[in-house]
């Protein structure tokens, strides 16, 4: 469903011209101006659950809008692809789920796939592509099951795919899940940690100044009144100077 903000009126209710039951359309959504991409992890083009992404544009405002569907060079049955999706500046990133551990990048105009992202030293199980974010043509990717679900996550520029970094907490360790949500907004990159402290979980601000040439993580936070299993980085997000953190599991208000 789309609405617009100003005054919270439904503009539009999207949906797949070819959906089917179980497709699991709208497993996960992203907008950047008139572009909307809806990740559909249970379609099953390329055998059971191999997901689909499709994109959706406008250009009066949701009376109208066209659909394309898109689906992963490589498919193959389980992949979940569209298990995330981000989009900025006409190109968007889906990652897939389940051991697939790949994420990819297309054109949202045409739906061309311009890169297939994968881990320098991946690992099969990492969860590579469960999380993922784009700004300024860097992607982001979140792997939180790398080194005994300690977790990692790594910088590619979206042109060509290049790895240009990988991400780690300097306090890491096994259990912490890093990478479980990810975001980025210029040379900041945020990650969440929802297992950090027996799942108390915390979140860590990195930054550069060269292209992720060099980095610094330059915070850990967690919260004032942070408890076991709050899952405090179960989801993150950046805008400018201000940081959002979840803690799905909180029992502050219960």
């Amino acid at each position: 469903y789309i609405f617009r903000t100003s005054d919270y009126t439904e503009l539009a209710k999207l949906t797949a011209a070819d959906g089917l039951a179980k497709d699991n359309f709208g497993s996960s959504v992203a907008i950047d101006g008139n572009t909307v991409v809806v990740g559909a992890t249970g379609v099953d083009d390329a055998g059971e659950a191999s997901g689909a992404v499709y994109v959706f544009s406008t250009s009066d405002s949701w009376n109208t809008y066209t659909e394309n569907k898109l689906t992963a060079s490589d498919g193959a049955e389980w992949d979940q692809f569209g298990i995330s999706v981000a989009i900025d500046g006409g190109v968007f990133v889906a990652g897939t789920y389940n051991g697939k551990d790949t994420a990819y990048v297309f054109r949202a105009s045409d739906g061309v796939e311009l890169a297939k992202l994968t881990a320098a030293d991946g690992a099969a199980g990492n969860f590579f592509g469960e999380s993922l974010a784009i700004d300024g043509g860097t992607v982001v990717v979140g792997a939180r099951g790398d080194n005994n679900v300690t977790g990692a996550v790594y910088v590619f520029r979206a042109s060509d795919g290049a790895q240009l970094a990988k991400l780690t907490a300097s306090d890491g360790a096994a259990g912490d899940h890093f990478g479980h949500s990810v975001a980025i907004d210029g040379d900041t990159v945020v990650v969440g940690a929802r297992g950090v402290n027996t799942q108390t979980g915390a979140a860590y601000v990195f930054r550069t100044t060269d292209g992720w040439d060099t980095y610094v993580e330059v915070a850990k936070l967690t919260a004032s009144d942070g408890a076991y299993e709050d899952l405090f980085g179960q989801s993150v997000a950046i805008n400018g100077a201000t940081v959002v953190v979840g803690a799905s599991q909180s029992r502050k208000l219960q």
